[in-house]
């Protein structure tokens, strides 16, 4: 790649956006007038409306005439206090429903007390607020006739109604309450000027260029597509950067403005607040955010290379948006902090390190995993945007788009499933896997874990009807030879011995995983139902997972000469469903070796066996912990502590030379098939 040839792609694309006034004042006007104008707006009406209120004369009504103490209180309120006009009313529900009154208040004599009932109805603002005034006053009263009472008794008052007294202190620092208050809402806001701030240069570079019809010009002269994919993406990047950069200072000089504003106030209730100690998380805040601009960049551009048109793109990233806006009021959700889980999670995970830096209370090593992840995030997208731009049927939109948005009628029989069915399947999976799938886990435990399955399985199954797709075809549904088992076995055995050192490693690296790593072992096991275990554990998602990434994902991502972009794509995309960071690495690992068995065998049933094996070996040490697979988990086992190296090369050795004897035998079976194809002269 070279430097130069992406500079000038780089600068053409600047200039491009700069020309463009829509996208010029998305990404730079907007967010430095939006966030003054929202934050100084709302603080107005909500002052307006608290004041108005505050002193508006509301009418109520009595089913009789009150005591004549409640009277006294009730005339001796003043304009500050919010006045309360008695009127008379007939029909009480009536007269509140036609907003004349308020509240009613029926008054219940007794021989030795008197009730009162007060009538609102709380969807109006006036009748909550005319509720609270007569709760007052009625307060008020009770206790003068409660202390006139003790005090006739010729008892202390404050004795009996404060036998005790307490007080709350608060111990959290000024800074630590406003980075509070600020991480509520801060986040939410960057996010949506981010998105904002990706999506509009996005659709220009990307579906705009293919509606001029530059696009092929570029293509023709001496670059390479990744010279031209970096070019276009540093600019779509610095675009976003630019957009938080805005954003945030546009913020800042909003919340400093309205701290110098009303410093007198502040300083009167002794609320001295020192701006400087926030420099630090601001500054980790901004780190933070960078990285986050480049993955939503990268997503955006990803997303719009799949669009024909302007329209056609800005249809496209409106889930982008609606997710990473949903997504960004993780902020807002109580006793939600950042931990070993959400530290993986995008957009959640700078969300919420965001507000434990402003509150203080941020982890080193948690900080590292958002890094890590976002990182890892990047590296990822812009990997998926580049083998996108390879492919002429995205370029030239040539090709089909989602297939179920084409009318059944109209479709072949034996469709095969595009990239963007694919893409999809697996966003509809993830999300009906997160919300409907997790909640019948929580409320069936271990079970529940039946209904993931159900919902990988029949999510492609219902589009690959609709398509009317080759389901053998798609589905790899062919019977495995014997060397083809032996080369799946072979090979997840190595894949397997990897998977552990690398799980070990993290674990040493992020030690707080540990407890994570544990909590999920003892979830999944059932002590005494060994073969209930096995089937809910290792033989539902062997079936139900591989038929959607082994199966679906794998076949619409694989074109006649692009099985590794399938493999690694259906890989990375098995890992990430599992969230958790310990797992995310090894179960890529294993997805990309069963969807590579998968494809050198030409079955789908080697992937299925290899998944069992990995999970129900899982199981059994957790059942046998004394037998011969406790013996092999106390082989593999490596501490990073206290490392011994010549352990360490004697598993990276045996692993190797397993994956080394099951790729072989997998290449052999896939030479014997390519044969067996071949026309005979």
């Amino acid at each position: 790649m070279r430097a130069h040839i992406v500079k000038s792609i780089f600068k053409k694309e600047m200039i491009d956006i700069l020309r463009d006034k829509k996208t010029l004042f998305m990404t730079v006007i907007l967010p430095i007038l939006l966030y003054p104008v929202l934050i100084f707006l709302m603080m107005y009406i909500m002052n307006a409306s608290s004041t108005s209120m505050a002193q508006k004369e509301l009418a109520i009504a009595f089913s009789e005439v009150p005591n004549s103490r409640v009277m006294e209180k009730i005339e001796a309120l003043t304009k500050e206090d919010g006045k309360l006009k008695i009127v008379e009313v007939t029909d009480y529900k009536k007269a509140i429903e036609d907003k004349k009154i308020s509240a009613y208040v029926e008054v219940i004599q007794s021989e030795k007390d008197v009730d009162y009932k007060i009538y609102v109805n709380s969807s109006i603002e006036d009748d909550n607020e005319a509720a609270d005034r007569i709760e007052t006053i009625l307060n008020e009263h009770r206790e003068e006739l409660v202390k006139e009472g003790i005090v006739a008794a010729g008892l202390d008052v404050k004795e009996i109604l404060e036998p005790i007294s307490y007080e709350v202190v608060d111990v959290a620092e000024k800074e630590q309450v406003v980075g509070y208050f600020i991480g509520m809402f801060l986040p939410f806001m960057l996010i949506l000027g981010i998105l904002t701030g990706a999506v509009y240069p996005a659709i220009d570079i990307m579906a705009g260029e293919k509606e001029r019809g530059t696009l092929e010009t570029l293509l023709t002269l001496p670059i390479t597509n990744l010279e031209l994919v970096m070019g276009k993406y540093l600019a779509v990047a610095l675009s976003t950067i630019v957009t938080a950069l805005l954003s945030i200072l546009s913020i800042l000089f909003s919340v400093v403005f309205m701290f110098l504003s009303n410093k007198e106030a502040l300083v009167a209730n002794d609320f001295n607040f020192n701006f400087n100690s926030l420099i630090i998380p601001f500054i980790i805040t901004l780190i933070c955010l960078i990285i986050f601009s480049m993955i939503i960049a990268a997503v955006s551009m990803c997303v719009c290379s799949l669009a024909k048109s302007f329209k056609e793109a800005q249809n496209a990233v409106t889930p982008i948006m609606l997710a990473g806006t949903i997504l960004s009021y993780s902020s807002m959700i109580p006793n939600l902090e950042l931990n070993s889980v959400t530290a993986n999670i995008p957009v959640v995970n700078v969300v919420l390190l965001i507000k434990s830096v402003l509150t203080f209370r941020y982890n080193i090593s948690l900080m590292a995993m958002v890094m890590i992840s976002n990182i890892v995030f990047v590296i990822l997208s812009v990997w998926l945007l580049s083998k996108l731009f390879n492919s002429e049927e995205v370029l030239f939109g040539n090709g089909k788009g989602f297939s179920f948005l084409e009318k059944r009628s109209n479709i072949k029989q034996g469709t095969m499933p595009t990239v963007s069915d694919g893409i999809m399947v697996y966003a509809v999976a993830l999300l009906l896997y997160i919300y409907i799938g997790s909640y019948i886990q929580l409320k069936f435990g271990l079970p529940g874990l039946l209904g993931n399955q159900i919902i990988f399985i029949i999510v492609p199954i219902l589009l690959s009807i609709y398509i009317k797709t080759d389901f053998k075809k798609v589905y790899s549904l062919n019977m495995p030879s014997i060397k083809s088992v032996l080369g799946a076995i072979s090979l997840w055995a190595g894949i397997f011995i990897i998977m552990n050192l690398i799980s070990a490693l993290l674990i040493f690296l992020f030690p707080q995983n540990q407890e994570v790593a544990e909590g999920l072992s003892e979830i999944i096991v059932m002590k005494e139902h060994f073969i209930l275990n096995l089937l809910i554990v290792a033989v539902a998602p062997a079936i139900g997972e591989e038929i959607l990434y082994r199966g679906f994902i794998f076949s619409s991502f694989k074109g006649e000469k692009s099985y590794k972009r399938a493999i690694i794509i259906s890989g990375v995309l098995f890992g990430l469903m599992h969230i958790d960071f310990i797992r995310i690495i090894p179960t890529t690992c294993l997805g990309i070796a069963c969807a590579y068995a998968v494809y050198k065998s030409g079955s789908i049933f080697v992937g299925m066996l290899m998944h069992f094996l990995n999970n129900g070996l899982a199981i059994a040490s957790q059942h046998f912990e004394n037998g011969m697979v406790a013996e092999v988990f106390k082989y593999l086992e490596i501490d990073f502590g206290a490392l011994q190296v010549s352990n360490l090369l004697i598993l990276i050795g045996t692993s190797l030379a397993l994956i080394v004897i099951g790729v072989a035998l997998l290449k052999w079976r896939k030479q014997e098939l390519s044969h067996k194809e071949s026309p005979v002269a």
